[in-house]
């Protein structure tokens, strides 16, 4: 697919729609200027978001979210910005084989955390260890011994 810039009004609409999910500044951070789009053939929407040929985010145009890769992860987290769960150390090396965060092993998350939401999960030393989606709301994940809080997409190899 062919990769191109996005206009003005589709770079403000993805930096609004980032800072709307991941909180204000969270839009300067992942999009700047020289940021590249690769559209949908057949709808010619944006589809995936690139970053010096890496993948950011894509966009899922059924509900217009923002779907974190492990590189707009990093830049989130390294910007401080984004929905945190904090893992149990016991859990690392499952969420970095991409396997799902169960209640039990969350130690904290963000208080804004919603069903469905990207999350950005972390280690107790605040290093980065992947992206995931929350399956129970911040208030939960603390409070529950079961079930799993966060569906985990792509966790970072060592």
């Amino acid at each position: 697919m062919k990769r191109e810039r996005p206009s003005l009004f589709e770079l403000r609409q993805l930096k609004c729609i980032a800072d709307v999910q991941f909180g204000i500044g969270s839009g300067d951070v992942l999009f700047s200027s020289d940021i590249l789009v690769e559209r949908s053939k057949s709808t010619k929407r944006i589809r995936y978001v690139y970053l010096n040929q890496y993948r950011i985010c894509s966009y899922r145009v059924t509900d217009g979210f923002l779907v974190l890769s492990l590189m707009g992860g990093e830049l989130l987290h390294s910007a401080n910005c984004g929905n945190k769960v904090v893992c149990h150390p016991d859990a690392e090396p499952f969420i970095r084989k991409s396997k799902s965060l169960f209640s039990q092993h969350v130690l904290e998350s963000n208080k804004n955390i919603l069903v469905k939401d990207e999350v950005i999960i972390t280690s107790k030393t605040n290093e980065f260890l992947g992206v995931g989606t929350a399956k129970l709301s911040s208030q939960h994940m603390q409070h529950l011994n079961r079930g799993v809080a966060v569906n985990t997409r792509k966790g970072k190899k060592n």
